[in-house]
């Protein structure tokens, strides 16, 4: 790689190298893992462009302002730039922002900033050389990233897609491609040869706990009551197959009703009772006795309540729930799983280690950060999005984090804010509080341990309730999303080869024939 403009301390594996020089010729989706370099994949695709045009313009895209900025400074501090890198984002002024995009060599920004001057013709994505998409896995639906990259194949720009998992159905990765005009996947997974040497390696645990007769006695009667509300939907109308419906079904049988109103009124007002039950019943199973008293008693305190919500707390039943959860908590019976957070907290800090807990609600985030802090030893902090009572500003989230990074505290307890969006620094143990049903949520959590020594993630899962299940479909789906990426790998090289036309990097968007693979010397 001698002759690349790139600065001291920056040194390329291999693979990382043999995936750009693929990604420096024609629009390509990298898949790797969050240990193995993306980024740098894309800093390598820069340097490769500037070596040919010393001149050239470049895009970089990410979700939020934290790795926008993040993105920058790598930019600055590895890559030897002519001109300025400029962070763009909806805090600069817009007239701001049109002189930095016709002035500045490299830009990072947000994407919604991008989209909403796309719109007002402030910037011309036709003087880019290469555009890079962050966590490209989001440019579905109506994510920003959709129409910068129609944007951008009309303007003929090269186009980087970075993800560490981008879907298990293929349907959605096809659709990421196509919104990206993607022509190639380059993939690489720890197990592959080329990375082996780089791997930390990360232990992967589930722990299984059991829940006491006393959860499970409460879940039997809210139970009771989701059958009953069953069989009324049935007699409206209405086919509940499952004999226990989850959240997912019902929704779907919302959007049915919805579709046959006013004659529906009563059925949804008794689907909306069901799905508060069962939501009942999820707390209780993956959270605890106190996740699903604080749901009762919320209910009771909203100030509109629906009818459905009115006649559920009529019911004398959810007034004996709630004078048992209490108690519980009075005789000290919790979630099994809070104990065994415990303990592994108390032991892994007692070790020197630094953990990640990820809970996905935020009321049981609050619940386990005051567990935590009871332990000798343990200084636990925590970490939560922006939207909603309690939320954190952006400059408070990167705070706490920075705060992470310099050791000042030993565990943060973060929910889904800390999968993606933020710079979260490695750490020696991820503990997942319940189980997720996402294989991308799973790799990225999984993704914050052993990236710089060797690491271990948790799953704390409930047997025979919601978790269990949870845990079979994000593995079945991680190793299906492997499979789909080879497929999609072969389909598009297949397509390439009987096209025989690949894009050539910095020709301003004239495509060329392929001339062959050249080695890494002799494209760099």
């Amino acid at each position: 790689m001698d002759g690349l403009p790139l600065r001291k301390g920056f040194e390329a594996r291999d693979y990382q190298a043999r995936v750009a020089e693929g990604a420096a010729r024609a629009n390509t989706l990298v898949v790797m893992p969050t240990a193995l370099g993306k980024t740098f994949v894309a800093l390598l695709v820069m340097a490769a462009l500037l070596k040919k045009n010393p001149g050239a313009k470049f895009l970089f895209l990410a979700p939020t302002k934290p790795l926008a900025a993040q993105q920058a400074r790598r930019i600055k501090e590895l890559l030897e730039i002519g001109g300025d890198v400029v962070l763009a984002t909806g805090e600069m002024n817009p007239v701001e922002r049109k002189k930095a995009y016709a002035a500045a060599q490299v830009v990072s920004a947000t994407p919604q900033c991008i989209e909403n001057d796309l719109a007002k013709d402030r910037i011309d994505l036709a003087q880019y050389a290469l555009i890079v998409f962050d966590e490209a896995h989001r440019a579905v639906g109506d994510y920003a990233y959709v129409p910068i990259g129609a944007a951008a194949k009309r303007k003929n720009v090269l186009v980087l897609g970075l993800t560490a998992s981008p879907s298990s159905e293929k349907e959605k990765v096809r659709e990421v491609c196509d919104n990206l005009g993607i022509a190639q996947i380059e993939s690489r997974g720890l197990e592959d040869a080329d990375v082996l040497q780089y791997v930390k390696r990360i232990e992967f645990d589930w722990v299984f706990v059991k829940l006491p007769p006393e959860i499970v006695a409460l879940r039997a009667m809210l139970l009771a009551m989701v059958e009953e509300s069953a069989k009324m939907i049935t007699a409206y109308g209405f086919s509940i197959k499952a004999k226990r419906p989850n959240k997912k079904q019902l929704l779907l049988l919302r959007g049915q009703m919805l579709r046959q109103l006013p004659k529906t009124y009563k059925a949804l007002s008794e689907l909306a009772r069901a799905i508060n039950l069962v939501h009942a019943v999820d707390l209780l199973e993956s959270q605890g006795v106190e996740a699903l008293l604080n749901f009762l008693e919320g209910m009771a305190g909203r100030e509109e309540k629906s009818k459905a919500v009115i006649r559920l707390l009529a019911d004398p039943r959810v007034d004996e729930i709630k004078l048992e959860c209490r108690s519980l908590l009075a005789a000290g019976i919790e979630h099994p799983k809070a104990a065994k957070l415990k303990e592994i907290v108390e032991r892994e800090t007692l070790a020197g280690n630094y953990l990640i807990v990820f809970v996905h609600y935020r009321d049981s985030a609050k619940n386990v950060l005051r567990d935590l802090n009871k332990i000798k030893g343990v200084d636990a902090r925590l970490l939560v999005g922006r939207s909603g009572d309690g939320g954190m500003k952006q400059k408070e989230q990167i705070g706490l984090v920075d705060s992470f990074r310099e050791k000042e505290f030993n565990v943060l307890v973060a929910t889904q804010v800390g999968e993606e969006g933020l710079d979260i620094p490695a750490v020696d143990e991820v503990v997942f509080y319940e189980a997720v049903p996402s294989e991308i949520r799973l790799i990225q959590r999984r993704g914050r341990a052993g990236r710089v020594k060797a690491g271990r993630a948790v799953v704390l899962v409930a047997e025979d309730t919601k978790d269990e299940a949870y845990l079979w479909i994000s593995k079945r789906k991680e190793k299906t999303m492997k499979k789909t990426l080879a497929e999609m790998k072969k389909e598009m090289h297949d397509a390439g080869v009987r096209g025989g036309e690949k894009r050539e990097a910095g020709t301003g968007g004239e495509t060329r024939p392929s001339t062959g693979q050249k080695s890494i010397g002799e494209f760099f």
